[in-house]
């Protein structure tokens, strides 16, 4: 017998689901921002790489001198100077050793002594950071001068670093508009004489924002710390009678002290 003749079937194609517009936008949203917080864990979970570039020196700042220019990130462009002036004339005269910025927005670790900007003397192991007193200093900071007086008036001493054998600056700058910290080193020929100053190393931190701990030279703790023995300074505003009776004996009583077995 033959089967009577069937309708064919034509197989039928199951519709796709189409996820709607709005839904599709959201999704690709949260992958994109789940994405970007997976790359932001992992860039917080990585440390800024810097380290502490540190440059040795013994360069001295000489009395009447040009000025001695300070480039901390050997860019080319100084960021700070130093001056070392004196004078004497018709039995006045006077002496200071001073540091300026070079750039606008570059400051010194100051502090005010007798009515002047001062620069501080700081000891090693000081940490020059975010939280130093860091101030405008545009026309820059003393860090030692005496004022030889006259027939009527006392000489007088100003600014800390008169009397210092060994300290540091602590100085604030900017590379590429972000700000950086660092430090430099002036020792002097003869403590009671500032004249004598002479810039023997300074150093700064390549992370912007990141403190650097005066005296250090790698890396980015204390380790590399000297056991460097600093004496300390003078009053800010005592005067000093044997800096100023050197003084007023000019180079010829500079070198008479230095003579002496108790200069070192």
């Amino acid at each position: 017998m033959i089967p009577p003749n069937l309708p064919s079937r034509t197989p039928t194609r199951r519709a796709t689901a189409r996820v709607g517009t709005k839904l599709d936008k959201n999704l690709l949203a949260y992958t994109a921002a789940a994405s970007a917080a997976g790359v932001g864990i992992l860039a917080m979970a990585q440390p800024a790489q810097g380290k502490v570039v540190y440059t040795p020196g013994n360069e001295p700042i000489i009395v009447n001198g040009a000025l001695l220019a300070l480039d901390l990130n050997h860019d080319g462009t100084a960021d700070f100077s130093f001056k070392n002036f004196y004078y004497v004339t018709h039995g006045l005269g006077g002496a200071s050793l001073k540091i300026t910025p070079a750039q606008q927005a570059n400051e010194i670790w100051g502090v005010k002594s007798r009515g002047k900007s001062c620069a501080v003397a700081l000891p090693v192991r000081t940490k020059v950071g975010p939280k130093g007193r860091f101030g405008p200093s545009p026309n820059g900071a003393f860090m030692a001068g005496v004022n030889l007086g006259n027939s009527t008036h006392s000489g007088f001493a100003y600014c800390p670093w008169d009397g210092v054998e060994t300290a540091y600056l602590g100085l604030k700058f900017v590379i590429s508009g972000e700000t950086h910290y660092g430090w430099a080193r002036v020792k002097f020929v003869a403590p009671s004489f500032f004249n004598s100053a002479t810039l023997s190393g300074y150093a700064y931190e390549t992370v912007p924002n990141r403190p650097i701990v005066t005296g250090q030279t790698t890396g980015t703790d204390e380790t590399s710390i000297g056991d460097e023995v600093l004496s300390p300074p003078v009053s800010y505003s005592t005067p000093a009678p044997d800096g100023l009776g050197g003084l007023a004996t000019g180079a010829a009583g500079l070198e008479r002290r230095r003579k002496q077995p108790n200069a070192e």
